[in-house]
C-alpha cells in the first residue's frame, strides 16, 4: 500500500509540474512526438528517402506517378522524397543529439566529479584543463578534427561529445564541491569508505540532477552543430540527415524552397522544443 501511495504521489507531482508550466508541458509532447516519428519512420514514410526518380523537384501535394501516394512535401532535385528524408533524417539528427549529449555528460561528470571532490591540486590542473576547452571555439575544433579524421556520423558524435563537456564538469565540480563537506560524507569517510566509493556512490547521484537540465540543452546544440556541419559539406553523406537535406536545398531556395525550408523548420522546432 505503501508502495502504490508513493507511486501516485510521485504521478501527482508530475501531473502538477506540467498543469503549471505550459511551456514543459508544450516542449514535452513535441519531443514525444519527434522521439515517435523517428522510431516510426520506417512505417510511416511514404517512398524509399534514398529511391531517385524522374519526379524532379515536384511541388509539395503533386501525385506520385502510376498511382504512387501524394508527395506531401515535394521533392528534391534527385526525385527523391521529401517527407521519407524528413522522418529518416529524424532518426539521424535525434541519434546525434542524444549520443552526442550522453558522451558529454558522462566525460563532464566524470571530470567535474574528480576535481571538486578531490581537491587541491587535482582541481587545479582540471580547472586549468576546463579552460582551454571553454577558450577553444568549439566549432572550429570539431571542424578540424571532422576534416582530419573523415565525416562518418560515428565520428561526428564522438566529436561533439567530447568538445562540449567543459559546461557539465563545471556544474558537476560546484555539486561535488558543496556535497564534500556534508555530514552525510563525512560519516562515510569516518566508516572507511574509499573516495572512489564515496564520489560514484554519494557525490555524483546526489548532484546529477543539473547534469540532466543541461543534458537536454546539449541534445539541441549538438542537432544544430551537426547541421551546421552538413550544411558546410563535413557531414556523413552517405546518411540522410535535416543538415543534409538543407545543404542540398540551399541551391535551389529560388527553384524549390520546400527542399531547404521543410527540414530546416524541423530543426528550428526540434531545438525549441528541447
Amino acid at each position: 500500500m505503501n508502495r502504490k501511495h508513493g507511486f501516485r504521489a510521485f504521478l501527482s507531482r508530475i501531473g502538477s509540474a506540467f498543469a503549471g508550466n505550459r511551456q514543459l508541458l508544450i516542449g514535452t509532447v513535441l519531443v514525444v512526438i519527434m522521439i515517435l516519428l523517428a522510431i516510426l519512420a520506417p512505417a510511416l514514410a511514404p517512398y524509399d528517402p534514398y529511391e531517385l526518380t524522374p519526379e524532379i523537384m515536384k511541388a509539395p501535394g503533386t501525385p506520385g506517378a502510376n498511382g504512387a501516394p501524394v508527395h506531401v512535401l515535394g521533392t528534391d532535385k534527385l526525385g527523391r522524397d521529401i517527407l521519407s528524408q524528413l522522418l529518416w533524417g529524424a532518426q539521424t539528427s535525434l541519434k546525434i543529439g542524444f549520443i552526442a549529449a550522453l558522451i558529454a555528460a558522462v566525460v563532464g561528470t566524470l571530470i567535474g566529479g574528480i576535481a571538486g571532490y578531490f581537491g587541491g591540486t587535482v582541481d587545479k590542473v582540471i580547472v586549468e584543463f576546463i579552460n582551454i576547452f571553454v577558450m577553444t571555439p568549439s566549432f572550429f575544433l570539431i571542424l578540424i578534427i571532422v576534416a582530419m579524421f573523415g565525416s562518418r556520423m560515428v565520428y561526428v558524435m564522438i566529436v561533439i561529445g567530447l568538445t562540449s563537456w567543459p559546461g557539465n564538469a563545471r556544474l558537476m565540480r560546484a555539486q561535488a564541491i558543496s556535497l564534500r563537506n556534508r555530514t552525510f560524507i563525512k560519516s562515510c569517510q569516518a566508516m572507511g569508505e574509499s573516495k572512489l566509493s564515496i564520489m560514484f556512490r554519494h557525490i555524483i547521484p546526489n548532484g546529477i540532477f543539473p547534469i540532466v537540465a543541461n543534458t537536454t540543452m546539449q541534445i539541441s546544440g549538438a542537432i544544430l552543430t551537426e547541421a551546421g556541419l552538413s550544411f558546410l559539406g563535413l557531414g556523413d553523406p552517405n546518411i540522410i540527415s535535416w543538415g543534409q537535406m538543407i545543404s542540398s536545398g540551399k541551391a535551389l531556395l529560388t527553384k524549390a524552397p520546400w527542399v531547404a525550408i521543410v527540414p530546416g523548420v524541423a530543426v528550428v522546432v526540434t531545438v525549441l522544443a528541447f
